[in-house]
């Protein structure tokens, strides 16, 4: 049985999001395949499928259940159903005996307060619910009404609902207006929840202008890094790029968390030359960073490929020709 066969054979209905790199809803179909072991996982993330299972049934209005998952894959991203198994086998367990204490289910995980305030906003928007109240003082606070400096009446949940729904009520407009004036602790919140999201060019562009402020004002490493996670799914593929290729040549490029930040949200980008920088920057930051960022990149789809002809490339440097040798080292023995 498959975790989709559980929810259907229960009356209800279900929408999944990857929960991974990115906050975004998967189509039902195509997680079903991979559960059916048809398909690798799309979007891996340290080995594992990060998901969250909405479920609700028609006939029971309001009522809904929510499921975080951490499902382990193979070396070619395929599910390893022995865990998934045991997650179902557990809510058996509950439905058979529910008065019964049965603990935590296999493969559950606890998303922070900011990614479950988005996967929130992105539920309520699937299902097509109304936002909550929230979401008014979130965008009263960023029409400039309410003053820059009183942010601290502002919850996650208002924000998060903002950027989910960048296409409506001239949201995007709104947030780009705003992103100039606000003090950092809600602007990097607003950075945070936009690496889920696709910023239209008129925001890309108001966030390559405070990417451009903050390496002015020398901004630190974990700043630069938000700025590109928020950029990461932009639909201007040129902004993005560009962007990448300013930060790569900073002097902060080679900080373990701008690079662990470009490696895991932006590497859609990552190829020819700006790949060789960024393998470059991943070298000068040690031996350590270089073999678990480029194990991770290597398990996303197309880029073990790009990675390989990247490290066969004629001008690398020394550093980044003995960061290679270490790791093919180590894979032959692993292999071994």
């Amino acid at each position: 049985m498959s975790i989709s066969q559980f929810v259907a054979g229960t009356g209800a209905e279900m929408r999944v999001f990857d929960l991974g790199r990115r906050i975004s809803a998967i189509d039902v179909a195509e997680f079903e395949a991979f559960e059916n072991l048809a398909r690798p996982y799309h979007s891996p993330y340290l080995r594992y499928a990060w998901v969250g299972i909405l479920s609700w049934n028609p006939q029971e209005p309001g009522q809904h259940n929510i499921w975080f998952l951490k499902l382990p894959l193979d070396e070619q991203n395929i599910l390893q159903p022995g865990p998934r198994d045991a997650f179902l086998q557990h809510w058996l367990q509950v439905i058979a005996a529910p008065d019964k204490e049965h603990g935590e289910a296999p493969c559950s995980f606890k998303p922070d307060g900011n990614r479950m305030a988005y996967f929130h906003s992105q539920a309520l928007r699937e299902l097509n619910q109304p936002a909550t109240r929230f979401y008014t003082t979130a965008r009263a606070y960023l029409s400039g009404d309410t003053g820059w400096d009183n942010w601290q009446q502002l919850g996650l949940q208002g924000l998060a609902e903002v950027v989910a729904r960048l296409d409506q009520e001239n949201n995007s407009n709104l947030l780009a207006s705003a992103l100039p004036h606000m003090p950092e602790v809600p602007r990097n919140v607003i950075l945070g929840f936009l690496e889920n999201a696709c910023p239209d060019v008129a925001l890309t562009i108001a966030l390559s202008d405070g990417l451009a402020e903050a390496m002015r004002s020398n901004a630190d490493a974990a700043t630069l890094a938000a700025y590109c996670r928020a950029m990461s799914a932009s639909v201007s593929v040129d902004h993005r790029q560009q962007i990448l290729d300013v930060v790569l040549a900073h002097p902060h490029a080679s900080s373990l968390e701008l690079l662990s930040a470009i490696g895991s949200r932006c590497w859609n980008d990552l190829e020819g030359a700006r790949l060789n920088s960024y393998l470059e920057s991943l070298a000068k930051a040690g031996a350590e960073t270089f073999m678990a960022l480029v194990a991770d990149l290597m398990t996303l789809p197309g880029m073990r490929g790009r990675i390989l002809e990247a490290f066969r490339h004629p001008q690398r440097s020394e550093t980044l020709s003995t960061a290679i040798g270490a790791l093919m080292a180590g894979a032959r023995g692993g292999v071994q």
